[in-house]
């Protein structure tokens, strides 16, 4: 026999994802409505995103533009480089063409230092204008990547949009809603919290000593606790694998399926009692009343005289056992024997003490006379 609370498999406590304030809550965000995954649960203020949104895409546009004047700058910077080539090879032809004159005598010292200076001027220009036709490249990987980034951007500042409208994660049925309109609410805070009771997960803290009789697959009894008393069949999931060394418990993992507007299901949150079937234990065991003890003792007549005994309890079960004519419910299997024909004392009171004699006098034949 074992004890747990009943927690829904499948639950979302939804969170705002940016700081805003409410400004609608529809009708549909009560406490207790159905919802369906996708179904609008708080609406908060947009204005500052869509603001937001606009800078971003007027961003993208002038990096775009940006990326745009480059390619016709470098289109630019391309020709007057290969321009200033071909005006570097014309001073070097006239540069040659000076030596050869001088050389021949028709032509002066300065001519050739006039020819090899212009030369000079054009190369330097030349080296100037590939320069910066060959930085044009990076500056256009540069904007490119800034593009990228604005884009990035953009996407952020639609996304951070879009969370201004909270929707439900799952379907299910609405638990709390966290919320007022004209309320503030920061990043991160709860807003709702939405919960699907088809799919429960039961976890039954059972005795430690119980690890050596439980088994995956093995039935399980549910019961409600308290007024009201509601059953329902399932069965043993999963079991932890370490026992608490505290309370000296094992866990046991009950999954149980339903039908949320079914009358009897089991709602999230209910404290149950459930007791785990075994049928792989045939051994014959005693079995007495639970209210037959006191202080580990069971009062029983051998040969007409009251014997306390000393007996172990192995575990409890509950039921109703009319083979042996009484009322009870809860019952305790004995580690202990006992001796075949004691008859046991299921109400002992504080007059009986052990040693005495007494005449049996057995209910049902009583009732026959």
């Amino acid at each position: 026999m074992g004890y747990g609370v009943a927690d829904a498999m499948q639950h979302a406590d939804v969170s705002a994802q940016i700081s805003a304030a409410v400004v609608m809550l529809p009708l549909t965000s009560r406490v207790g409505s159905k919802v369906r995954k996708g179904d609008l649960l708080v609406e908060l203020n947009d204005v500052d995103f869509q603001q937001q949104v606009i800078r971003a895409e007027q961003a993208l546009a002038t990096a775009k533009s940006e990326l745009s004047l480059l390619s016709v700058e470098r289109q630019a910077a391309d020709e007057r480089a290969a321009l200033a080539i071909q005006d570097q090879i014309l001073s070097q032809t006239e540069l040659d063409r000076v030596i050869n004159a001088f050389n021949r005598g028709a032509a002066k010292q300065r001519e050739v230092d006039a020819a090899h200076q212009k030369l000079i001027s054009v190369s330097s220009k030349a080296v100037n204008t590939k320069e910066l036709a060959d930085r044009f490249p990076l500056r256009e990987e540069q904007a490119s990547s800034n593009i990228t980034t604005r884009e990035a951007d953009l996407e952020l500042t639609k996304e951070s949009l879009r969370r201004c409208s909270i929707i439900s994660p799952i379907d299910g049925v609405l638990q709390a809603v966290d919320v007022r309109v004209g309320e503030h609410v920061q990043s991160g805070t709860r807003v709702a919290r939405v919960v699907h009771s088809g799919s429960l997960e039961i976890p039954l803290r059972l005795p430690s000593f119980a690890r050596s009789f439980v088994s995956i697959g093995d039935d399980v009894n549910l019961r409600s606790t308290g007024f009201g008393l509601r059953q329902w069949k399932a069965r043993v999931s999963r079991i932890a694998p370490e026992d608490d060394t505290k309370t000296r418990t094992m866990i046991v993992y009950v999954d149980y399926n339903q039908d949320p507007n079914a009358p009897n299901h089991i709602p999230p949150g209910l404290f149950v009692s459930g007791e785990v079937i075994n049928d792989k234990d045939t051994k014959p065991r005693w079995i007495v009343p639970r209210r037959s003890f006191r202080n580990d003792r069971l009062m029983v007549i051998r040969d007409s005289v009251l014997r306390s005994v000393l007996v172990t309890i192995d575990y409890s079960v509950s039921g109703e056992y009319e083979e042996f004519g009484v009322p009870d419910h809860d019952w305790v299997v004995l580690e202990t024997s006992l001796v075949p024909g004691d008859l046991v004392v299921v109400d002992p009171g504080g007059s009986l003490r052990d040693g005495m004699k007494v005449r049996v006098i057995i209910a049902s034949e009583v009732a026959l006379e």
